[in-house]
């Protein structure tokens, strides 16, 4: 009598699985805007970057531990200015979202840089620039205007500050993309989470001025927004990256700013100009039209790991 065949049933539902999750993953960072904006309410950017991101490294430096990968404290330079970049652009995005009115215009402007690391890539390291790079960035350049337009053809402070931390987080996606060939992923962000809330304590106690007291619930949704908005959302993207298509996860990572849009609107009642629509739409097609899959495969640019944006 024959045995009957052994199914693999992780294998069969493990690519829609991490497909669903990496949705999800969109899904807790548009969350975790609200979350910011609410901790902002009660608590100075710099501080909250400080405990936020240090709590964080901690958990996954626990973590990572836990998995017999220890901290690549021994890294290259490039490393360590991928660290200082990331702070920076968290810096850039938590003063932006302290004055922004509008979490949907600014999720859609802090997604540019994605469309800008190739051609940083470019100034930064000679890499050859792809087709479809030279197509986004036009439409970029037409949404951020459009997005301008609403303003009186000037963007906002708030808006600025976005387009700032896009590109500073343009060149951490670039070092860091060169970074992750030479140490764990886990053990890596959990270093570079750790030195960006450092970064934030030691300016926070340099420039702000510390509340007496917390109210609970600012304090729940800082619980929130370490453990859900930032350890889950890195733990469950990692997860799921390492099962999805690096193509096909891109484009899903791409709704982040589309829920940051609809839960903005839902909770804050936020709502876009057709002005500010039609940059959306434009920033939107960059972004698509940045992550097609090149057709020829002699001019590649250096590696960019998809939507690790932080928030």
């Amino acid at each position: 009598m024959r045995p009957n065949p052994v199914v693999r049933v992780d294998q069969a539902v493990r690519p829609g699985l991490a497909e669903a999750t990496l949705v999800l993953v969109t899904l807790i960072a548009g969350f975790g805007w609200l979350c910011s904006k609410e901790v902002l309410r009660g608590m100075p950017p710099l501080l909250f970057l400080g405990v936020r991101f240090g709590s964080a490294g901690v958990v996954l430096a626990l973590l990572a531990r836990w998995r017999s990968q220890p901290l690549p404290w021994r890294l290259p330079a490039s490393s360590w200015w991928s660290a200082l970049m990331l702070a920076l652009a968290m810096v850039l995005w938590m003063l932006a979202l302290q004055q922004s009115n509008n979490l949907g215009v600014g999720a859609f402007i802090g997604s540019l840089g994605v469309v800008l690391a190739p051609v940083l890539a470019r100034l930064m390291f000679g890499t050859v620039l792809l087709a479809q790079t030279l197509w986004a960035m036009p439409l970029a350049a037409l949404g951020v205007a459009a997005m301008a337009l609403h303003g009186g053809w000037q963007l906002g402070a708030a808006d600025s500050l976005f387009l700032a931390s896009a590109v500073a987080m343009s060149v951490f996606l670039n070092l860091n993309g060169r970074a992750g060939a030479k140490a764990p992923a886990l053990s890596l962000t959990a270093l570079q989470l750790l030195l960006a809330g450092v970064a934030g304590l030691v300016g926070s106690v340099l420039v702000e001025h510390w509340p007496s007291r917390l109210s609970g619930e600012l304090m729940a949704w800082l619980l929130v927004s370490i453990l859900l908005a930032t350890c889950g959302r890195f733990f469950l993207q990692g997860w799921a990256q390492a099962r999805v298509p690096m193509q096909r996860s891109a484009f899903i990572l791409l709704l982040e700013p589309v829920w940051t849009a609809l839960l903005a609107w839902w909770w804050f009642g936020s709502s876009m100009s057709a002005s500010q629509l039609t940059g959306a739409g434009l920033i939107m097609s960059s972004l698509l039209v940045s992550r097609r899959k090149p057709r020829r495969r002699g001019s590649l640019q250096s590696p960019v790991p998809a939507g690790k944006t932080g928030q």
